[in-house]
């Protein structure tokens, strides 16, 4: 953001403007000087007294013995010297041209200066380092003569250090070069021929400093402050009014705000890029992924200003609706549970109201309110290829922010999709900003802030009321299945599910997915629920045979866990344990992500259970490690089914 500069302009009624009339007020000299009626014949020796009009602050202008005046009667132009003392009245002495009655005046009379008739040319320099002689102008029919500012001087002062020059460019008229004021009629009629002055110095902040300009009315003046070449600073003023020799303050210049907008959000990521399941997706086009409520959803980002002030502030305002995103992946497009899931671990990389940030070559680290701390990369115009994500890259047009996303987790069941890229296995975040216009100044209505705020996900119960009667296996045959087995030897095991890799059963594994579960409950004492299942084939008439196609093993011993037909349960509420009359022991999974070894997790839906039999201890990796056979064959660790009501 550029902070806008407010012009602060006296009221000083007394002082005329450009387009007065002049008035001559009774003034005499010494009082050895004769006061000669206007519009009587002059010729010969003259003696000419003069005062000046008040200074801009009231006081009265006092001349110094000696100064000098140019002065025309028409025929003739002379240089003549004040010969009296130092104070309100000068004298002039001089020779007029035999019956001239008008006479035009310039004071001081300096180089540059000449009149030709009743026209005054001089030049205000365009290149300034402080401002220049305040001429002004005396047109009388007698000898007193009343001179009155032509020029203004404007004063101004600086924010920050380093500053060289500060250029003023106008807007609707001309403020410098080559000025002709034309006394031939009642008002003068002045002009100049240039729209800008240039001042320069080694500006400090706290000083004033000032340059001359021409009066007039402007539509504007825009003013750029340099470091060296390099502009630094700013502002646009509106409408101007300078009036003949007032003293005008502009407030201090403040340096350059840099202030951006999001116009992209590169999302790269994905499971298994070598299997080509990585992909590049700017989720600021896909509104319909993300919970709108209370409208913070991710089109809430578009109207948001992001500064990074010189002193290392870094300020996040929210606009005109008051809202940030608040990182909410939208259940509708959640392929995995149908669930909202809050991504804020991925993707609250910014401070959200304000915080600071620290540069160093392209690396910027910014910090927030609660101390925490985020990295990133400061990209330019180019493309960019993507580590760990299969060649693909980004293409940045104007600037952006990379930043690396760490904790996604492979989802092999959903590895072409959306989801997988965005909300499980995002790799990297690119966000690319536009900067705003030189000038441009935050709208007051956008300078909001949000954030307090924070997602709260919905508790997780389960109806116990509803356990009683008929459940099926969820899913049936189609994705996502409702059989899973966490398998597979050495540290990193993985939740997949049988049918998912039906080519390694025989046909059979198709007929456990449209089982039947009854469930009668005798009593609900307590902590303690008994009664009976009935695990039924189902409308196919068959079970699984649990046979591993490739050797033909019999692998019943892991996967024929739940008693077949009517069999008597206990459950232990406190530790969620199911034993049946067989012996066979499970873990009841009630709605909600359950841990399993190594931190895996599996996420029962809700108005769902879960029956998870534990097979095995964790085993060291084996020679097949992350094969299927060793995950269904060597090292199944938990075989767990979930089921939904009827």
């Amino acid at each position: 953001m550029k902070k806008a500069l407010i012009l602060l302009v006296p009221a000083l009624a007394l002082l005329a403007s450009c387009g007065d009339a002049i008035e001559i007020p009774d003034v005499s000299g010494s009082g050895n000087v004769p006061v000669i009626d206007p519009d009587v014949p002059l010729s010969g020796d003259v003696v000419f007294t003069a005062t000046i009009e008040d200074l801009p602050d009231g006081s009265q202008a006092v001349w110094a013995q000696g100064e000098t005046i140019l002065l025309s009667d028409g025929a003739s132009v002379q240089t003549l010297t004040n010969r009296a003392a130092a104070g309100q009245v000068a004298e002039f002495p001089g020779k007029v041209t035999e019956g001239k009655t008008a006479f035009v005046a310039v004071y001081p009379a300096a180089d540059g200066v000449s009149i030709d008739g009743t026209t005054v040319s001089f030049e205000i320099p365009t290149s300034q380092t402080a401002a220049g002689p305040a001429y002004k102008v005396a047109k009388a029919s007698g000898t007193q003569l009343y001179f009155r500012s032509l020029v203004s001087v404007v004063h101004f002062s600086v924010g920050y250090e380093g500053v060289t020059k500060v250029r003023f460019q106008t807007t609707g008229g001309h403020i410098a070069g080559a000025v002709t004021a034309d006394y031939a009629g009642e008002t003068p009629t002045v002009s100049a021929t240039e729209d800008f002055v240039e001042v320069s110095g080694e500006f400090q902040p706290g000083q004033t400093y000032s340059f001359s300009a021409l009066p007039g009315s402007y539509e504007g003046i825009t003013i750029v402050a340099y470091s060296g070449e390099k502009a630094t600073a700013h502002v646009s003023v509106g409408a101007v009014d300078l009036k003949k020799g007032l003293s005008v303050d502009l407030s201090a210049l403040q340096q350059d705000i840099p202030t951006y907008r999001i116009t992209n959000m590169w999302v790269a990521g994905g499971t298994g890029p070598e299997y080509g399941g990585a992909g590049v997706i700017d989720i600021l086009t896909k509104p319909n992924y993300w919970n709108t409520e209370d409208g913070r959803g991710i089109t809430a980002l578009k109207d948001n200003y992001y500064q990074l002030r010189p002193d290392g502030t870094f300020v996040n305002y929210a606009g005109e609706d008051g809202r940030n995103w608040w990182f909410v992946y939208s259940g509708s497009v959640n392929p995995a549970n149908g669930k909202d899931l809050d991504l804020r671990k991925f993707y609250d990389v910014l401070p959200l109201s304000e915080g600071r940030y620290a540069l160093n070559g392209s690396t910027v680290t910014f910090t927030k309110a609660d101390g925490s701390t985020t990295q990133a990369l400061f990209l330019g115009p180019g493309t960019y290829e993507v580590p760990g994500a299969g060649g693909k890259s980004v293409t940045i047009t104007r600037q952006a922010l990379a930043f690396t996303i760490t904790g996604g987790k492979d989802d092999w069941n959903n590895i072409y999709k959306d989801y997988d890229k965005i909300a499980a296995r995002p790799r990297a975040l690119f966000i690319e900003m536009e900067a705003m216009p030189d000038g441009f100044v935050v709208p007051e209505a956008s300078r909001t802030t949000d954030a307090d705020f924070e997602y709260v996900e919905p508790g997780s119960t389960f109806d116990w009321a509803s356990l009683p009667g008929s459940w099926n296996v969820f899913g049936g045959n189609a994705s996502p299945f409702g059989i899973w087995v966490l398998g597979g030897s050495g540290d990193d095991p993985a939740f997949v599910s049988p049918i998912d890799k039906s080519w390694d059963w025989d046909d059979t594994i198709w007929k456990e997915s449209d089982n039947g579960f009854v469930i009668a409950v005798t009593s609900m004492a307590g902590t303690t629920v008994t009664g009976t299942t009935n695990w039924w084939a189902g409308a196919d008439g068959a079970f699984w045979n649990y046979t591993w196609k490739g050797t033909g093993e019999d692998l019943s011993r892991f996967y024929n866990m739940i008693p077949k037909g009517k069999h008597e349960f206990t459950l232990d509420m406190k530790t969620m344990t199911v034993t049946y009359d067989n012996g066979r022991v499970a873990k009841f999974l009630i709605p909600g992500v359950h841990t399993f070894a190594y931190g895996k997790t599996f996420e029962v839906r809700d108005n769902c259970f879960a029956l998870a039999f534990h097979l095995m201890d964790p085993i060291p990796a084996t020679s097949q490690r992350w094969t299927d056979v060793d995950r269904f064959v060597n090292a199944p660790l938990e075989y767990v089914i979930m089921f939904e009501k009827q």
